[in-house]
């Protein structure tokens, strides 16, 4: 089980975390670090999570074992050198705006996943046929994707069920 939370709130996506993850499973002044790469872990906990955002909307995914959240709206429109640089399958599956940030969202969601970069690893991941392929294979890591107030959100990781939690308020001394 994976567990989403997600605010339109105005809030860093690191004070939010440190606010989930104390109020929802007991880690008060969460030890945040960082890899290499940028991928956020709680120091000596066995909690994982994951952050995006997109124009206001910000969502953590949290769950025992490792995972990728991206999420971006739909309100923009395709990023013609982002096009550019999906493979010749997956143009050939991206009709529509929202096709296009499906793709988009399922490939960062992999990267992140596996704590890499973007940069580095942006043109040896592709996502077509509703599966993700890593230097040309599949890769055995379940994608749940849904579609929520005009965002697509895409979560990698070994979870086969999630939950979705808005939170209305926050701290005001975040």
């Amino acid at each position: 089980m994976i567990e989403i939370y997600y605010t339109y709130q105005p809030v860093d996506s690191e004070s939010f975390t440190r606010f989930i993850l104390a109020r929802y499973y007991n880690i008060p002044n969460a030890e945040i670090c960082k890899t290499i790469n940028g991928k956020p872990y709680v120091k000596n906990d066995k909690v994982y999570f994951n952050a995006s955002h997109s124009k206001g909307l910000l969502a953590l995914a949290v769950g025992k074992s490792e995972v990728g959240l991206d999420i971006e709206s739909f309100s923009g429109k395709p990023r013609p050198a982002v096009l550019a640089k999906f493979s010749a399958r997956e143009k050939y599956e991206i009709v529509t705006t929202a096709d296009f940030y499906t793709h988009w969202t399922a490939r960062e969601s992999y990267i992140k996943y596996i704590a890499g970069s973007l940069a580095a690893l942006w043109r040896r991941v592709e996502y077509y046929g509703n599966e993700i392929y890593f230097l040309g294979k599949a890769v055995n890591v379940p994608l749940m994707q849904f579609t929520l107030d005009g965002y697509s959100f895409s979560v990698c990781g070994n979870f086969s069920k999630y939950t979705l939690r808005k939170i209305e308020k926050l701290p005001e001394n975040r």
